[in-house]
């Protein structure tokens, strides 16, 4: 779905700059406090058994919010912090983002890693985000311990130590994560766009800062840092969910009160944003397999009156498969493989940004294009349908973001401290249905003009590593120059003018299929998961990518329906509907507001009965997933991974890669297609969840109808390769020209049926949870790695347990031989009662954070029906975690992490550093 109206920005720019660093966070003493109801806020739209939001001050200036929200017992709390990056000096550039870290590494009352320990003893999450304007420090819990959540987000705001030793390993993380940035070409390419729409801006600087400015940053920067700005009047809390208002309200005078007051001498405000820059043009040669060209146009505060037209705007142009630069730029013209548009709005400015993925020979034609669509919108007025279209779906955001308490409190810690508006969204909404195709156009001839256009192309740097990027400029630079008046031309210019879930029925459709209904009028909304069994494991090498194929094409086509005519019936009612596919299953998966169910069903249904994978749509197809798979060694985490499972699977299907390979994909036909598709996945052997505020019987009624006439046709399972057992250590090596190295690090695993699996998620947590044995000691006490992370993957047939590191390769020695120590102390020694007790609370807690989601519920629906277990077994999770014991722990650590059965896959630079060892197995090196 769209972002919600605050959170402007596509996951490339969520990770660079709202999400830079993360992790996991006391008290005060004395009273006093102001409040008041706000009146008209339901208008931000509450759940059932929600109350009304409460708003008050404590006398040193914190701001809180309340908002009482029953439909599940989870409760979330959120400290937004008024000060991000734009509010630092140059020279402390990445400060926040620095506090962001350190925040949760220790406090005069709490040791390193006791935070993120009390929180997973909690059954809960913690976290933290920086962004250009705020700082945010936010966790989940069960609702029950909610006063634990509140005390810790209190302790790290009011009583971080900083102690030096910690300061200079958490340097070393940053350093990584700066360096992780440096090589990831979307955040590349997205920064440099930023930094030239905004030239003498700090939203032009890097969220996390630089190498050079977080090496220098000392103890006293940052400890004077924290001290001037992380007081009482910059803080406002916001809690959400399943609690007391009036006993909460008391616990956080009391824990709150004493947080520091206003400092008597101001300190230095940010620069003012000037005026529009002039057009920019810029060219990056770097080595990726495809090509990315950005424009952003400069546009006002969040706070303007044309904000929410600029929104609508950039639905009509770039979000959902029936945007124009989607049916234009990548449909029609197939000049890229996709395209974008999205309003990233802020608290002194912000850019609309419209993108496309091509190939590298195609960058000026696209470029082009993609202007040309842009500046459609300044001479030609949207049609009614279309601008109905983008309103329904902006209005629509306001019902998903109350699926869940933390996603309601972003929502409104948003309005309370970017926007400074509880009422925003009222007006918000209010504006938007103000909105007429001509006042839309008068919006865009204003803002989307070419002389203040900021724009950025990143292509290959070729083979020879020579590429001429001025000559690559100049071209640019004359499509920019020429846009307006080819749009003239073209387009003839005109003048501007909380969860009850009470209700399950289980049905057998015509044809075989089974279908769960489960009601849950919480929030007005519908999700369907359909899945056959199937996916990667029935495919070979000949074969290898179709599944993956079946899932994109399932809802782009049926024998009555044209792709873009589902594109827009799925936008137009609010909803979404895509196909999946994964190593054991594939499927279609969709949402849609609860009033619209009928609709929505016969999509779904359509879609699932009369598929027909049209040439046309397969040819654009094949086009994305050749690229793709051209592109694929520019992540090198995912290239281990693939390296990875390459080593542990010889025979067995999931040693492929699910996309498939170059060859395997070219020849796929339709005709192979639908063979695959009805000899594997006919109507009988489908699994149907429809989980949401609707009524069973209907839509028991509704789908009985859609399937009258399905087929009793069984599936045809194929004989899949028993794959040998594992009888010695298995190493390859991998070297690629980058900063950092990428290792997985695992062991043959376990099955989707076995009860190992409960035990193993223990294990995995122990290991690498955020209080984990890994992360504290790899991360946190050692600094050896930016990320660490342990987890056991289950199939039909046996998976893997495997750790995942991205370290500096000068440390890659050190921490491999760390996680070598930890898995064999956990084998000899076993855990603690405190760890399991840790893990146990965890992943119960964590499970009933994630299903507050009705896509979620549903998926486990019918995920646990199709897999045999049946439909309930989700509600049997908590009680199979809690019967793990520190001895079947240890008896799991035994069984699986043996060094003889290690497969190690590593991605590293090539010179001037270390060689790696193994636990045995002589290294197969593969230079890339």
């Amino acid at each position: 779905m769209l972002p919600s109206p605050f959170v402007r920005a596509p996951l490339v720019f969520v990770v660079l700059a709202l999400f830079a660093g993360c992790r996991y966070a006391q008290p005060g003493a004395g009273t006093g406090s102001t409040s008041a109801a706000v009146p008209g806020i339901d208008e931000l739209g509450r759940g059932p058994k929600s109350g009304r939001i409460v708003k008050f001050s404590l006398e040193n200036g914190l701001q809180v919010v309340l908002e009482e929200n029953h439909s599940a017992p989870v409760a979330a709390v959120q400290a937004w912090v008024r000060v991000g990056a734009a509010d630092e000096p140059d020279r402390l550039a990445g400060v926040s983002h620095f506090l962001e870290h350190m925040l949760f590494k220790g406090t005069k009352r709490r040791g390193v890693g006791q935070i993120a320990r009390e929180i997973e003893q909690a059954g809960g999450e913690i976290n933290a985000w920086t962004s250009f304007d705020e700082t945010v420090y936010h966790v989940v819990v069960a609702s029950e311990f909610l006063e634990v959540g509140l005390d810790v987000l209190a302790d790290a705001l009011t009583q971080s130590s900083f102690v030096a030793s910690e300061l200079e390993r958490e340097r070393g993380v940053i350093l990584e994560e700066v360096k992780q940035g440096l090589d990831d070409p979307d955040r590349g390419v997205t920064q440099r766009l930023f930094s030239g729409a905004f030239p003498h801006h700090p939203y032009g600087r890097a969220v996390i800062g630089s190498l050079e400015t977080v090496s220098a940053m000392t103890r006293a920067d940052v400890r004077g840092f924290y001290q001037e700005r992380y007081v009482a009047p910059n803080v406002t809390l916001v809690v959400v969910g399943d609690f007391d208002a009036a006993k909460t309200r008391q616990t956080i005078e009391r824990l709150y009160a004493g947080m520091r007051p206003a400092p008597k001498r101001a300190p230095q405000g940010r620069p003012p944003l000037e005026g529009l820059p002039p057009a920019w043009v810029d060219v990056l040669a770097r080595d990726v397999k495809e090509s990315q060209v950005m424009a952003a146009f400069r546009i006002p505060s969040i706070r303007h009156e044309d904000i929410p037209a600029l929104d609508l705007l950039a639905v009509v142009l770039g979000q959902g498969e029936s945007s124009r630069l989607n049916l234009e730029v990548v449909r029609n013209r197939q000049l890229a493989k996709s395209a974008f548009a999205y309003a990233f709005g802020a608290r002194d400015g912000g850019v609309l940004v419209a993108g496309a993925v091509t190939g590298g020979g195609r960058v000026d034609q696209a470029t082009s294009a993609l202007l040309d669509e842009v500046l459609r919108l300044s001479r030609v007025p949207v049609s009614g349908a279309e601008l109905e279209k983008a309103r329904t779906i902006l209005e629509s955001d306001r019902v998903y973001d109350r699926e869940t308490v933390q996603g309601y409190a972003r929502k409104v810690g948003f309005y309370a401290t970017i926007v400074g508006d509880l009422h925003y969204e009222p007006w918000y909404l209010a504006q938007l249905r103000a909105v007429s195709p001509t006042s839309l156009q008068a919006v865009a001839n204003k803002y989307l003009r070419t002389e203040h256009l900021s724009l950025v192309a990143q292509v290959p740097e070729g083979v020879s590593r020579s590429v001429d990027v001025g000559a690559a400029k100049e071209r640019l630079q004359k499509v920019v120059a020429g846009a307006e008046v080819r749009a003239d031309k073209r387009f003839r210019l005109k003048p501007p003018s909380a969860a009850v879930r009470d209700e399950v029925v289980v049905q057998t459709l015509p044809g075989g299929a089974k279908l769960i209904v489960m009601r849950d009028p919480s929030v007005p909304i519908m999700s369907v998961r359909a899945m056959w069994l199937g996916g990667l494991r029935y495919e070979d090498a000949r074969t290898n990518g179709v599944s993956n194929m079946i899932g994109a094409l399932l809802s782009r086509g049926t024998r009555t329906r044209s792709a873009e005519r589902i594109m827009h019936e799925v936008e137009g009612l609010a909803g979404s509907l895509t196909g999946y596919a994964g190593r054991n299953s594939v499927g279609l998966q969709s949402e849609f507001l609860s009033r619209n169910w009928e609709q929505g069903l016969d999509l779904v249904g359509d879609c699932l009965l009369h598929a027909s994978f049209p040439d046309p749509e397969l040819d654009k197809e094949r086009r994305i997933v050749l690229d793709d798979i051209r592109a694929q060694d520019d992540n090198l985490g995912q290239a281990a991974f693939r390296l990875f499972q390459s080593l542990m699977w010889k025979r067995h299907p999931y040693r492929m890669d699910l996309i498939g390979t170059a060859d395997s994909v070219s020849g796929l036909t339709r005709r192979r297609l639908v063979i695959h598709f009805r000899k594997h996945y006919p109507p009988g052997s489908l699994t149907l969840s429809v989980v949401g505020d609707v009524e069973p019987a209907r839509v028991v009624e509704k789908l009985t109808s859609l399937f009258r006439d399905a087929d009793v046709q069984a599936a045809e399972v194929p004989a899949v390769v028993t794959e040998p057992a594992l009888s010695a250590p298995a190493q390859a090596i991998q070297y690629r020209e980058r900063e950092q190295a990428h290792v997985v690090l695992g062991f043959p695993g376990t099955t989707l049926a076995s009860p190992d699996r409960f035990g193993l998620e223990v294990l995995s947590h122990v290991l690498a949870g955020q209080g984990g044995r890994l992360f504290e000691e790899l991360r946190e006490k050692r600094g050896l790695v930016y990320r660490v992370s342990a987890f056991s993957l289950e199939g039909i047939d046996p998976g893997y347990f495997a750790v995942y590191l991205a370290s500096s390769p000068e440390k890659l020695e050190q921490a491999l031989e760390a996680v070598r120590r930890d898995l064999r102390r956990l084998a000899d020694e076993g855990i603690t009662a405190e760890e399991l007790g840790r893990a146990q609370r965890y992943l119960i807690g964590t499970h009933a954070i994630g299903l507050q989601r009705k896509g979620s519920l549903a998926a486990a629906l019918a995920f646990h029906e199709a897999y045999g277990e049946g439909w309930e077994a989700y509600k049997k999770f908590p009680q199979r975690i809690r019967k793990i014991t520190r001895a079947e722990v240890q008896r799991l650590a035994q069984k699986y992490l043996d060094p003889k059965r290690e497969v190690l896959a590593v991605i590293r630079p090539p010179e001037g550093t270390p060689a790696v060892s193994s636990a045995g197995a002589e290294p197969r090196a593969a230079k890339r």
